[in-house]
């Protein structure tokens, strides 16, 4: 946990005993969800696309403003490989099978590409969470076509003719926007 998260837990504890009319849990909720959003953000488009030396990675072709644990970095241009068999996604005879893949980075400037669950039908797969502590950066979708060719991540060009690929860019996932605004809403 962050000295900020402990400062701010700090403060909150002897108010937890306050009524606020039932509203102070959600009010401690919204402020540590923009205390997160704050801390690990991207600040420019990554512009993810292709990898134009190995159409098998997912290439930053921006250079990238970020803030990691309130520290700003920046992140030149680089190709992100998949990692074999953990990110790879089998195939079923007649359906789509989809993953997405968060791509975050790292205080050390290294950026990881985070695998979701493995979803049937296209558009029904969901963005994972980034690794405590990384800014995620953006986001790609894998949807395997139904037959019989797998998504192999160590060596398919991710224009390989059984795949739809989407790139996204993103200063953080929805899903963490959708919180922070449920909390403040609450």
């Amino acid at each position: 946990m962050s000295t900020d998260a402990v400062n701010i837990n700090r403060i909150s504890k002897p108010l937890k005993n306050l009524d606020f009319g039932g509203k102070f849990k959600a009010m401690i909720d919204m402020v540590n969800g923009l205390h997160e959003v704050l801390l690990n953000h991207a600040l420019s488009a990554p512009g993810l696309v292709i990898g134009s030396s190995d159409s098998a990675k997912v290439k930053i072709a921006n250079t990238v403003t970020y803030v990691v644990n309130g520290i700003f970095k920046s992140k030149t241009t680089a190709e992100v490989a998949f990692t074999a068999t953990s990110h790879d996604i089998a195939f079923h005879a007649s359906l789509v099978k989809e993953a997405v893949f968060t791509l975050s980075l790292k205080a050390d400037l290294s950026a990881v590409l985070t695998k979701g669950a493995i979803a049937t039908g296209a558009g029904n797969a969901v963005q994972p969470a980034a690794p405590a502590g990384q800014c995620v950066i953006g986001a790609v979708r894998i949807a395997v076509a139904g037959g019989a060719t797998p998504f192999d991540a160590s060596s398919d060009a991710l224009n390989a003719g059984h795949l739809t690929t989407t790139y996204y860019d993103q200063c953080m996932r929805p899903a963490d926007i959708g919180s922070l605004i449920a909390a403040i809403t609450a």
